[in-house]
């Protein structure tokens, strides 16, 4: 498959098969289907140089139409997080993780509050 190819069948796919199917909701595998390959075979080509960006320009597509699925209570939330974690790279933040500036205040917080 080249590029062109690729960005016509990603057309195809939000603006045909999607549209035509009231009950198919987007998704990774069902995407990766309709190319023709594999889960683990679409996420390959994300990391190539000639499909990648079209690649994650649908995933982001998919995750956004996901997301205001979850947001109008259509899908659990913990549906959207396990999704996103497996098929969009999302990844939890744990408080160890965070970043930024931690400001430590030392004194009698008692005499603060007169």
């Amino acid at each position: 498959m080249n590029k062109i190819t690729l960005k016509k069948k990603i057309k195809e796919y939000f603006d045909v098969y999607l549209q035509n199917d009231e009950n198919e909701v987007a998704d990774i595998e069902s995407f990766a289907t309709f190319l023709g390959v594999t889960r683990d075979e679409l996420l390959q080509m994300e990391s190539e140089k000639d499909f990648g960006r079209e690649i994650s320009l649908a995933k982001s597509r998919i995750a956004g139409i996901k997301k205001q699925l979850a947001f109008n209570g259509k899908i659990p939330a913990s549906v959207l997080a396990f999704d996103f974690k497996n098929n969009h790279g999302y990844k939890d933040r744990n408080d160890s993780e965070q970043t930024g500036t931690t400001l430590i205040i030392r004194g009698d917080a008692e005499k603060w509050s007169e």
